[in-house]
């Protein structure tokens, strides 16, 4: 039956889509463990592992590139030593700040043992190791029971952390081997301070826990692996900086800058921190990540199944849908949001029956007379991001930037019975 949100929203027309096609250089890495095993017979790292030890390699919550391969190629490289590796999670709250959460996070994004021919080695468990500008050193319990620690992550912008260290191997090290309780400390201070937490912590890490040697992966516009870049303990805080101000230029992006609707498919922790990028958005939940962007409204349509229920970030968004709604674990949720003082993110915007009411209630609240004039851009998500839905508005647009092309011809969106988007996009 209809209701007096239908009256409201129903006859509201939406606009004709085409396919568009954005041209992001994207250098590309094809050799992965021929990368790393070619950095790996380099001098500094003989005499690094010696048989009979066991060497800990580190995995995040988020869904990179060839990230289970680099773990594999590192765990054979450990076992030609005559060692024995293990996974260790490294994610701070994430996966409900549970062990077993976060070994299910892992398993789900493909690091299992079939995969990386190691065990993951999950806990919580944190062994103090010392204190800096009175903040806690935290480290894991089980990296630290490890003869050696390889420490990996992606260097890259992070969503709300500003600075010359952001999203890398600094704030894995703090965060990340710090578990639950390293990230509380990390982040006691505020969100917009979180990045001087880490440049104050990492270092003591470095000095007094046992990794070995990190391993930065490197990414093109296109979430492609594009360099792995091996950096001696003792180099990270030297090295770093520089790896993140080159990785800027790699971004994802949208290279249509004002949008009256951005529609996003999916969202996710696996996807980035806050579930949609804001360097792609423009809009952060602390500061201006990228100023050229220009997005009224932003409707998030669902969630991925490698979020297990934490949709942190989708109070970046201004709709939602009830089926991303009904799949949030709130108390997975929560402890990310108060974990990192970024509980703001947590803030639910109001849900839509279902997808075709999430974008016309957009269009509505754009308060522009014309829906059908509206300039709309679709995409999976905020990683993939080279192929996207254009509203007809928007092509003469298209047609003057050399760096788009439309691929198809105008065409109405499908939905279903349920009014959701038919067929639906595949998440990242």
């Amino acid at each position: 039956m209809k209701n007096s949100l239908n009256l409201i929203l129903d006859e509201i027309p939406i606009p004709r889509f085409a396919r568009v096609h954005q041209d992001l250089p994207a250098p590309t890495l094809d050799d992965v463990p021929g990368r790393i095993t070619g950095q790996l017979a380099a001098p500094e790292y003989h005499g690094l592992v010696a048989s009979g030890q066991r060497i800990g390699i580190t995995a995040g919550s988020r869904g990179i590139a060839n990230m289970p391969l680099i773990v594999r190629t590192l765990a054979d490289w450990v076992k030609q030593q005559g060692a024995t590796p293990v996974v260790i999670p490294a994610m701070g709250s994430h996966g409900g700040a549970t062990a077993e959460g976060q070994r299910d996070m892992l398993l789900g994004m493909g690091f299992t043992p079939d995969v990386t021919g190691c065990e993951i080695v999950s806990s919580l468990d944190v062994t103090k190791l010392g204190e800096v500008d009175g903040l806690d050193v935290l480290y894991s319990t089980d990296a630290l029971n490890c003869d050696g620690v390889i420490l990996t992550n992606r260097v890259k912008a992070h969503t709300d952390i500003v600075g010359p260290i952001e999203s890398g191997l600094m704030k894995m090290a703090t965060i990340g081997t710090g578990k639950h309780r390293g990230a509380l400390q990390a982040h006691s201070r505020g969100l917009g301070r979180a990045g001087e937490s880490i440049e104050k912590i990492a270092p003591v890490i470095f000095e007094k826990g046992n990794i070995i040697f990190g391993v930065a992966v490197l990414e093109n516009a296109l979430d492609q692996t594009r360099d792995v870049v091996l950096v001696p303990t003792d180099r990270i805080v030297d090295v770093e900086p520089d790896l993140l101000a080159e990785s800027r230029q790699h971004l994802p992006r949208l290279l249509i800058h004002d949008i009256d609707v951005l529609v996003v498919d999916w969202m996710g922790k696996n996807i980035s921190g806050d579930g949609m990028d804001p360097n792609v958005l423009g809009r952060s939940l602390i500061g201006v990540k990228n100023p050229d962007m220009h997005v009224n409204q932003i409707v998030v349509l669902d969630m991925t199944p490698e979020s297990h229920g934490n949709s942190t970030g989708i109070g970046l968004a201004d709709i939602t849908t009830k089926r991303l709604f009904d799949d949030i674990d709130w108390v997975a949720m929560f402890t990310n949001g108060v974990t990192s003082n970024g509980i703001a993110g947590s803030r639910v915007p109001p849900h839509m029956p279902n997808q075709k009411m999430a974008i016309q209630c957009a269009e509505r609240l754009t308060l522009n007379p014309d829906p059908l004039s509206l300039r709309i851009v679709r995409i999976v998500n905020t990683l993939d991001v080279q192929e996207i839905l254009v509203s007809e508005p928007l092509l003469d647009e298209v047609r003057d930037n050399p760096a788009l092309t439309q691929v198809d011809e105008p065409a109405e969106l499908v939905f279903d019975d349920n009014d959701d988007l038919f067929p639906a996009a595949a998440p990242h």
